[in-house]
């Protein structure tokens, strides 16, 4: 009997422990899945050179995201023209061939108009903060998001420069001399220039500085005053005029739509942190870049020239009449440019 009760008493206590193993197996199993998160990597077509502010915040970015997320989010950035080049960037991200990259907003005009619209737009007095305060507006981020995603796009966060400035050989003193003028320009720029009667003519980047040298055009507008300074348009044209004629210069993160579709909400938000962050980081960079590029060049022989307040006044007035006259022909775009007004409003500005 009682050998009879002891081996019971075993066979039970090795069931209970066999029952807990499996148990614990079990649950280890569980814990194991659970902790083994799942990651997503995304491929990132930079388009800006490796010294350039924007490539420096991207990199930035990309290490930030990846620790905020435990490792979950991994971006892998690309040097410039890795695989696509700038103006095909938007296309790609598009249909998926890669995740995501920086772009700028004057490419894609052809595919999305309201973007060509938001770059630069001429005539537009705020500056680099007062604009990227704006895209951050609850109203006006919203817009940006719904318009990119009619092309499987996500628009992830700005990347604001300096708008465009004109460089010319002889200074700009009076309405007279603007008038007078052959200017390089292009898009919206050119087109706000022939309606105040001032001769444009289109030359390609890269031949800027010869144009410049031999006399065939007599001032360029293709950028910043940084980027004067990297062009070197400076050495042939010193003449740096302020304030400049556009609002700052729309970059842009974009992600492929179904990518970002994917991630759970706990990433999405903390990628979305880091992008904003980004945002900042290149503000903050390009202002600091500007106050030295400015001394470098005044050393080298430039001049800083204040536009005259009729001419200011004649440049955004003719401006201003464009976009209602010409760019709020596109769907999108008028309601962007409502969107641009009830700003300046709010911020005093009287056009």
């Amino acid at each position: 009997m009682l050998k009879r009760r002891i081996n019971l008493f075993l066979r039970n206590t090795l069931f209970a422990m066999m029952l807990s193993i499996i148990i614990t197996g079990f649950g280890t199993g569980f814990v194991n899945d659970a902790h083994a998160a799942k990651k997503f990597k995304f491929t990132m077509q930079n388009m800006f050179s490796l010294n350039h502010p924007i490539t420096v915040a991207v990199a930035k970015m990309a290490k930030e995201v990846k620790k905020n997320t435990n490792g979950q989010v991994i971006i892998q950035v690309l040097p410039s023209g890795a695989l696509i080049k700038g103006p095909n960037i938007f296309e790609t991200v598009g249909n998926g061939a890669i995740d995501m990259g920086t772009t700028c907003s004057c490419y894609h005009g052809g595919i999305l108009p309201v973007a060509a619209t938001a770059f630069a737009l001429p005539g537009d007095p705020r500056g680099v903060d007062q604009i990227l305060e704006f895209i951050y507006d609850e109203e006006v981020l919203k817009f940006y998001r719904d318009a990119y995603a009619k092309v499987n796009v996500f628009y992830g966060a700005p990347l604001v420069m300096d708008g465009y400035t004109i460089v010319s050989k002889e200074p700009i003193t009076s309405w007279e001399d603007l008038s007078k003028l052959k200017v390089r320009a292009s898009g919206t720029i050119a087109k706000t220039l022939q309606k105040m009667e001032v001769p444009t003519v289109f030359i390609p980047f890269s031949e800027i500085y010869v144009a410049l040298s031999r006399g065939t055009i007599d001032a360029e507008i293709s950028g910043s005053h940084t980027e004067s300074y990297l062009a070197k348009t400076f050495e042939v044209a010193k003449y740096q005029t302020v304030p400049d004629i556009s609002g700052a210069q729309n970059c842009e993160v974009i992600i492929n739509q179904d990518r970002w579709n994917e991630l759970p909400e706990n990433l999405q938000v903390a990628f979305e942190k880091e992008l904003k962050a980004c945002s900042t980081h290149v503000a903050a960079l390009f202002a600091a870049e500007n106050q030295v590029v400015r001394e470098k060049m005044e050393a080298q022989g430039a001049e800083y020239v204040e536009l005259p307040q009729d001419v200011v006044k004649k440049w955004i007035s003719t401006a201003v009449s464009m976009w209602d006259e010409d760019l709020s022909k596109d769907e999108l775009s008028a309601q962007y440019i409502q969107l641009v007004k009830k700003d300046l409003k709010k911020r005093g500005y009287d056009l």
